[in-house]
């Protein structure tokens, strides 16, 4: 995969729901290279709406000014292209997914594991009320 430019770290998931474990990751990650992007997979099927995780999420990096980019995508990183990829403009892939790390290393984008240690209990944020 060609130069992307300055190091920028993708932390894709499904994040259904939104947890503490999940906060901590990403600013671990943010406080290791200054910038992720989060993409949160909008799948048939969601417990809890890819729109309301990125709210949490927003709400929790706000003060970060931009240094956390959350997003709302729709191919799981597990079936990514290398084309599409790219668009994320990321140096690094970041992932406690070993099978999307393996597919993501096969598009030729160095990744790193993110031990899910951090696993907390997810019910600690309220369920939103569908609309």
């Amino acid at each position: 995969m060609a130069d992307l430019g300055p190091l920028r770290v993708l932390f894709s998931g499904r994040f259904d729901p939104p947890h503490p474990g999940h906060v901590i990751s990403i600013l671990r990650l943010h406080a290791k290279y200054g910038h992720v992007v989060v993409p949160v997979l909008d799948y048939k099927g969601r417990a809890w709406p890819a729109s309301y995780c990125k709210q949490v999420f927003d709400e929790c990096f706000a003060h970060l000014k931009g240094d956390i980019e959350v997003l709302i995508n729709r191919t799981h990183f597990g079936e990514m292209t290398c084309d599409e990829l790219k668009t994320y403009k990321c140096g690094l892939y970041a992932s406690g997914n070993m099978s999307v790390i393996k597919h993501i290393e096969g598009l030729g984008m160095p990744c790193l594991y993110v031990d899910r240690a951090f696993n907390y209990e997810a019910h600690l944020y309220p369920k939103p009320k569908h609309s």
